[in-house]
C-alpha cells in the first residue's frame, strides 16, 4: 500500500491546475508570502482548511503563530523548493489548502452586482477579472467553461479573491442569468461589445441590479449572445488602438457599474 508524501502536492508546479489528497479530496496552492499569510488568516477564521504549508527554514520562524493547529508545516532550502517545484522559487512560502465547497446555486439570484464570464480561456485574464470583481465590491461571478478557478496561476494573480468573492461555475451559464434577470423586475444584463449600437460607457448609468458580460478573449460576444443581453456599452477607443484586454477592459467597466451615479454630478 502506497504511503502518501505531504510533499507531493508541491511538485511540478508550473502548469500546475488542482491536486488529489487521499485524505482532503481536491486541493490547491497558493504560493508568496502575502497569498499564504492572507489563506492562513482565513482558515483561522474557519473559512477554509489548510492542509499544509511548505516553507525555506527562514521563512518558516515567523509561521508559528500564523498556522492552524492541523496544518503541517514543511520546511526546505530554497534550492530543494525550486527543484520540487520544477522553476527557481523566491517566494519563501507555498500552502495547500482544501478547494471549498461551492456557494448554493441558490445564492445567485441574491447578487445584485454581477460579472458573468460565459467563456475565458487564460487562467492570468481569470484571475484579474476576479481580483477586480472582488476589490471592486461586486456580489458574485457566474462563470462557463475556461481555465479552473482554482488553479495555481489564477490563485496567485487574483491574490485571493478566489475565496474571497462567490463564483458559480456552470456549463452553460445563459440559462442562470435569465433566472437571474427574471427575478427581480428592472434587472439588466450589459454586454461589453463595440459595436455601433453600444452606449459610451463614460455615460453607462447601471440599474441598482446589473450583470455585465464579458466575452471571450479572441472574438467577443457573438450576435446570439448580444441579442440575450439588455443592451451593450463600450469603452471608447483612442490613439488607434482597437480594443483592450478583457481584464483591463473589464476592470474599467466593473468600476463604472458599482460607482454611485450621484456623485457624477
Amino acid at each position: 500500500m502506497s504511503t502518501f508524501d505531504p510533499w507531493d502536492p508541491y511538485r511540478d508546479l508550473r502548469f500546475a491546475s488542482t491536486r488529489e489528497h487521499p485524505q482532503f479530496g481536491t486541493c490547491f496552492i497558493a504560493e508568496g508570502r502575502i497569498l499564504v499569510e492572507d489563506l492562513l488568516r482565513t482558515a483561522q477564521a474557519g473559512r477554509l482548511k489548510v492542509i499544509s504549508v511548505a516553507a525555506t527554514t527562514a521563512a518558516a520562524a515567523s509561521l508559528k503563530e500564523q498556522l492552524p493547529t492541523e496544518a503541517e508545516l514543511l520546511t526546505a532550502e530554497p534550492a530543494a523548493l525550486s527543484e520540487l517545484a520544477g522553476f527557481p522559487f523566491h517566494r519563501g512560502l507555498m500552502a495547500c489548502a482544501q478547494v471549498p465547497a461551492p456557494p448554493p446555486l441558490e445564492d445567485l439570484v441574491k447578487a445584485r452586482k454581477l460579472l458573468v464570464l460565459p467563456r475565458l480561456f487564460d487562467s492570468e485574464n481569470l484571475g484579474l477579472l476576479l481580483r477586480s470583481a472582488a476589490a471592486l465590491g461586486l456580489d458574485g461571478v457566474l462563470a462557463g467553461p475556461g481555465p479552473g478557478q482554482w488553479t495555481r496561476r489564477t490563485v496567485r494573480v487574483s491574490m485571493g479573491a478566489v475565496w474571497r468573492i462567490p463564483v458559480w461555475r456552470v456549463d452553460e451559464p445563459w440559462a442562470l442569468l435569465a433566472e437571474w434577470q427574471a427575478h427581480e423586475a428592472g434587472a439588466e444584463v450589459v454586454a461589453a461589445a463595440l459595436t455601433p449600437a453600444a452606449e459610451d460607457a463614460r455615460f453607462w448609468q447601471p440599474s441598482s441590479r446589473c450583470a455585465l458580460v464579458m466575452g471571450p478573449e479572441d472574438t467577443g460576444l457573438d450576435a446570439v449572445q448580444l441579442a440575450r443581453c439588455t443592451r451593450s456599452v463600450a469603452i471608447s477607443m483612442a490613439s488607434g488602438m482597437d480594443s483592450l484586454n478583457v481584464a483591463a477592459a473589464g476592470a474599467i467597466l466593473m468600476f463604472q457599474m458599482m460607482e454611485d451615479p450621484r456623485a457624477r454630478g
